[in-house]
């Protein structure tokens, strides 16, 4: 939202801005808190900041209830106090870095384990193929187990499902570049989890913290598929 509030959103990232504050209550509710946070930074220097901290305790510990709940002014009130605090703490620098892509939770936010849509496993099939066994692994999170049983198939076998079953299986292991190599062998090969495969790898750059690549992913699959597409657009903006 950094962007929004020094006017540097291109017509388009306003565009978008626009329509997520209209249908995402969240973004929406994040954004109002930024926007009077950022009021309250304006009114006054940062020598000034205390009183303002003063004057939200005074008026919490005032209007609490008996039973010491909060009411939602009231969270708001100690969430723009505990904001303030930290400002005077850190100074603005230290606010703009504090306010930047918090990588890791976006990462976590947004990932989630792909389920298995290739192959069923029925219980008391007496046949264990090598498929039947990567997939079991998988399903059970046994990750190590599943990219050695992913790797002893044939790729002539796979219909193009392989290399992202892998590149998953890696990802989950925290194995970020190895997963990334896999994704971008379905990308390359135009096999069928080609979309899903943007998404992932716009993850797994989140992971690195590296920004412009993962817009290039999401911008990509905002821009030509539909899978996790308004997903994708929060991240734009975040991202900005």
């Amino acid at each position: 939202m950094y962007n929004y509030f020094s006017n540097q959103l291109t017509p388009e990232q306003q565009r978008l801005f626009k329509e997520l504050l209209q249908t995402d209550a969240d973004f929406k509710q994040q954004f109002d808190f930024e926007k009077d946070l950022k009021q309250v930074i304006g009114e006054k220097e940062i020598g000034n900041l205390k009183a303002k901290l003063v004057g939200f305790e005074k008026e919490v510990s005032k209007d609490a209830t008996p039973v010491r709940t909060l009411t939602r002014t009231n969270y708001r009130k100690w969430a723009m106090a505990a904001s303030v605090a930290l400002l005077i703490g850190l100074g603005w620098f230290g606010y703009q870095n504090f306010a930047g892509p918090d990588y890791d939770k976006l990462y976590d936010d947004n990932f989630q384990h792909y389920p298995n849509t290739v192959y069923a496993i029925t219980r008391g099939e007496s046949t264990e193929t090598m498929e039947r066994a990567a997939f079991s692994a998988y399903e059970l999170g046994d990750y190590q187990t599943a990219i050695r049983n992913f790797n002893s198939i044939p790729k002539t076998d796979s219909n193009g499902y392989l290399d992202f079953y892998l590149g998953l299986s890696h990802l989950n292991l925290g194995q970020t570049d190895e997963a990334k190599a896999f994704f971008e062998k379905v990308i390359a090969s135009n096999a069928e989890f080609k979309p899903e495969a943007h998404w992932y790898l716009a993850l797994a750059a989140l992971k690195q913290e590296k920004k412009e690549e993962a817009r290039r992913y999401l911008e990509t699959l905002v821009s030509t598929y539909d899978y996790n597409k308004e997903k994708a657009k929060q991240l734009l903006v975040v991202l900005e």
